[in-house]
């Protein structure tokens, strides 16, 4: 008997892909594969994007950027978020990746450590108080570096509809003037859906691409991407009141037909779905009930 299995559409990835580059058009829509591609498999998904067309991607770190190279060849742009450091300074250069520069110091190392002109970006901080340069740095950026591959930032409440999204696009068009003519990116998948203001030249669609994050208001919906599946190891029939799992946190209000499945926080299996996740049992929907356990898990397949 086959244990859990996770199926993973990369036609699906690659057709949200394309979802988003209509969307954002006349901008491009660059294909975010960071943290091995949402946990995905950043080698299949990244050859499958560059072979549908894919010519831009974005990794965290330059240790992905490098495996990420290694996986699509010489051509896409690789783009770090976190930019770069003294002990990473020899991965740009071998695998052809451009930081993210964050802060001055990081624009000081990379036109100092490189002997001939390298490209990078530049990130804003606009309102997320995350990564970026503050607006007290902003001017001094652009003596440093004035003309990045592109500037970018990030919204960060750009899932909902929120108040501080027209404040951060507003501060972003005020930012990137210190910049005229490069190239801006300031939307991930959210922001994208917020309409033609935010998309710029750039959008970085992330965990769309994968068939998660907010629902568009309008338009096309991104494909679900994966399927989890796992085996039905028992099947029991219970009284009312036969408490379920561990810590008996479910109890069965009258009798009650349970189902134990092959599946729990070992395969990755979130114990938050305890009591109040779904699975789907012969294409119907059904509650799981008590405790996730290390491999298994309990669904009420009454009726």
């Amino acid at each position: 008997m086959a244990g859990p299995r996770l199926k993973i559409d990369l036609d699906a990835i690659v057709a949200n892909w394309r979802m988003f580059q209509r969307r954002v058009a006349p901008a491009y829509a660059c294909a975010v594969v960071k943290a091995n591609a949402y946990g995905l498999g950043v080698d299949a998904v990244g050859k499958a994007l560059a072979k549908a067309g894919c010519i831009r991607f974005y990794v965290a770190w330059p240790s992905e950027g490098a495996a990420l190279r290694r996986a699509i060849g010489p051509t896409p742009e690789i783009m770090v978020f976190h930019g770069a450091t003294p002990d990473t300074m020899d991965l740009f250069q071998l695998y052809n990746l451009v930081p993210v520069l964050n802060h001055l110091d990081q624009i000081d190392l990379w036109l100092g450590g490189n002997s001939a002109p390298r490209p990078a970006a530049i990130q804003l901080d606009v309102g997320m108080s995350r990564l970026g340069l503050s607006e007290a740095h902003w001017a001094a950026a652009a003596r440093m570096l004035p003309k990045p591959a592109r500037v970018i930032s990030h919204l960060s409440c750009g899932d909902e509809d929120s108040p501080a999204n027209a404040h951060q696009l507003a501060t972003f068009e005020r930012a990137t003037q210190h910049w005229p003519g490069v190239p801006r990116s300031l939307s991930a998948t959210g922001g994208t859906y917020l309409g033609k203001p935010y998309h710029f030249e750039e959008a970085r669609p992330g965990i769309g691409l994968y068939g998660g994050g907010p629902t568009p208001a309008e338009g096309t919906a991104p494909h679900t991407v994966i399927t989890l599946t796992a085996p039905i190891l028992q099947v029991r029939d219970i009284k009312a009141g036969t408490p379920v799992g561990y810590g008996g946190t479910w109890t069965a209000p009258a009798d009650t037909t349970l189902a134990t499945v092959g599946l729990g926080y070992a395969d990755g299996f979130l114990r938050s779905a305890s009591n109040t996740g779904m699975a789907f049992v012969g294409g119907q929907k059904r509650p799981i009930v008590g405790r996730v356990s290390m491999d298994l898990i309990i669904i009420d397949v009454t009726g």
